[in-house]
């Protein structure tokens, strides 16, 4: 999952690359011009004296920048939400797999060991096959069971202590909306490097 995750993002990171490139475009097209409105408005106001120019050219020019901000950060958002949607295909796809079965029980694993008490496990319909099969062959210091209702997640599972106190999402959407923030972080550190 974290292999698929990180191609996923480094594909990302070159579509936001891309995108950032094309915004910045935008943005010194948009400065271009703004920068003849500048000269067209200076002109017609040219008898109101230096000050007013000055104040009407740093409007337009605080409007233009503000405009390109939001272009690269609508940019970002949406790579964000393509590295995302593309990260959940493949996640689904790979969820079907029997090779999945081994991710399964590292998913139990942390639910098991973070919730500390007998824990109350659910998932997809094909999780919750697995997860059966997985506790076949293995046993566990508390008593864990699997709840026969399959839940709406394209992977992962959910647990919850069996006295409902402590719950643990360790779906694939959870887990991805735990990475958002580090991939915002890691395009902002790319574009700062870019300034």
């Amino acid at each position: 999952m974290d292999k698929v995750v990180s191609e996923v993002v480094q594909e990302a990171l070159n579509n936001i690359a891309k995108g950032l490139d094309e915004a910045e475009a935008e943005a010194y097209r948009i400065i271009e011009r703004v920068g003849q409105e500048v000269e067209r408005e200076l002109a017609a106001i040219h008898d109101a004296g230096k000050a007013a120019r000055e104040a009407a050219r740093q409007r337009i020019l605080s409007t233009a920048e503000i405009q390109a901000k939001n272009m690269a950060i609508a940019a970002v958002e949406e790579e964000i939400s393509k590295v995302f949607d593309e990260a959940m295909r493949k996640l689904s796809r790979i969820a079907l797999e029997d090779s999945f079965e081994p991710e399964m029980k590292r998913l139990l694993d942390e639910a098991v060991e973070l919730i500390g008490r007998d824990v109350v496990v659910e998932s997809n319909e094909r999780g919750v096959y697995l997860l059966k099969k997985i506790l076949q062959k293995t046993k566990y210091r508390v008593k864990v069971s699997v709840e026969e209702k399959p839940i709406n997640t394209v992977g992962g599972l959910r647990a919850r202590s069996a006295d409902g106190t402590l719950r643990f999402d360790n779906t694939f959407e959870a887990r991805l909306e735990r990475i958002k923030p580090l991939l915002r972080n890691e395009i902002a550190k790319m574009i700062l490097r870019k300034d």
